[in-house]
């Protein structure tokens, strides 16, 4: 495995400590819940966040070293959603406290804040428009309605994007708010998804986060939570892999264990090299994180990685299944949460083919 290169000795400690930390955990009840705890307890859901706030101090990227193992548990967990896109945004306007007091409760394991910004029929496209904040005497009136919230049912406050003044905005909503009203769904992968309808909600003149650059910044934390996902798609592949390798060799047919077989041997060995592609790709997507690179290039980086993870994704699901058989297809054995989850990840925060298209956008603007 040549997951380890490029690490620092801190980066390959943190990932090393969450692979066993997670390997404790996996037979518990409940298992995700508790090894968010559990993570929490010992600081490493901190990881990202910068030194006075208990983390790193290295960036958003350093989260990738939690959300590969994670993925290699299957553990489906709000890290992403109430830990690191946050973190995204409080790195663009750290001055805004509630913000701030949500990440230290999210990462000591307690309700944080997610981020709301799908709208309904407009795909992926993460510029706001029928969500609408407008003034009221010094107040803010936001009306508007926002679709699949990543683990909103959980959420003490939500980040809302919305036009106002011509621009897009973030304001900060309390779950509690009067006007606010949640709808909660229960995603394949266990996670809740929260339609949230905001009914010409009150809010005060300070819950606006941003002081300009709202754009920008949303671009910023939805690259964060694309680039992150991936890390976490790789743990789930690689275990997809470890589970096929282990069937085929225990699976015996025609006098031998499958294992045996040159042609499954050669299929096996591409999923490995998708793996680490995939790995590869993941890691560079994560060390863009950064407010010092620029835009263009992340945006280039995130975008080729997303799209191309997913798809190897998704093969080495369908590899490990066919390999698998039957078996693979039965509720009981867990393969089937394998995929699920690697399907959820493929979608989230824009497909491959709205990547792509994005990516090429972003080459013919380079070529004029």
């Amino acid at each position: 495995m040549i997951r380890s290169i490029g690490l620092t000795e801190s980066e390959r400690l943190v990932r090393e400590t969450t692979l066993e930390c997670l390997a404790d955990c996996a037979d518990k009840t409940d298992a995700a819940r508790h090894a968010f705890q559990v993570l929490a307890g010992l600081g490493i859901l901190a990881v990202p966040l910068a030194e006075a706030e208990g983390g790193m101090g290295e960036g958003l990227g350093n989260a990738a070293l939690v959300l590969e193992p994670l993925g290699h548990h299957a553990l489906v967990t709000p890290f992403i959603e109430t830990v690191c896109v946050p973190a995204a945004i409080a790195e663009c306007y750290p001055g805004f406290l509630p913000l701030q007091a949500a990440l230290q409760s999210a990462a000591g394991g307690g309700a944080g804040a997610v981020l709301a910004w799908m709208e309904e029929a407009r795909g992926w496209s993460r510029s706001p428009r029928s969500t609408v904040a407008r003034r009221q005497g010094e107040d803010w009136l936001l009306s508007g309605v926002k679709p699949l919230v990543r683990w909103g049912g959980a959420a003490a406050a939500f980040i809302v994007t919305a036009m106002a003044d011509g621009a897009a905005g973030l304001f900060w909503v309390p779950a509690d708010c009067r006007g606010v009203t949640l709808r909660n769904h229960r995603a394949a992968d266990g996670r809740t998804l929260t339609d949230v309808v905001l009914d010409d909600v009150v809010l005060p003149p300070d819950s606006r986060i941003d002081t300009g650059g709202g754009e920008d910044a949303i671009d910023y934390a939805l690259d964060a939570a694309a680039s992150l996902s991936m890390a976490e798609a790789v743990g789930l592949m690689n275990r997809l892999l470890e589970m096929t390798v282990d069937y085929l060799k225990a699976r015996e047919q025609f006098g031998g264990p499958l294992s045996r077989m040159q042609a499954l041997q050669h299929r096996l060995v591409d999923i490995y090299a998708d793996v680490e592609c995939a790995w590869s790709l993941s890691h560079d997507a994560a060390c863009c994180l950064s407010r010092d690179v620029l835009v263009d290039e992340r945006r280039k980086t995130v975008s080729s990685a997303k799209a191309y993870v997913g798809r190897l994704g998704r093969r080495a699901g369908q590899e490990a299944l066919q390999m698998h058989g039957a078996i693979g297809m039965t509720k009981e054995y867990p393969l089937g949460r394998y995929l699920q989850r690697l399907t959820a990840l493929s979608l989230d925060y824009g497909d491959s083919d709205w990547h792509l298209g994005r990516l090429a956008d972003a080459l013919r603007e380079d070529a004029r």
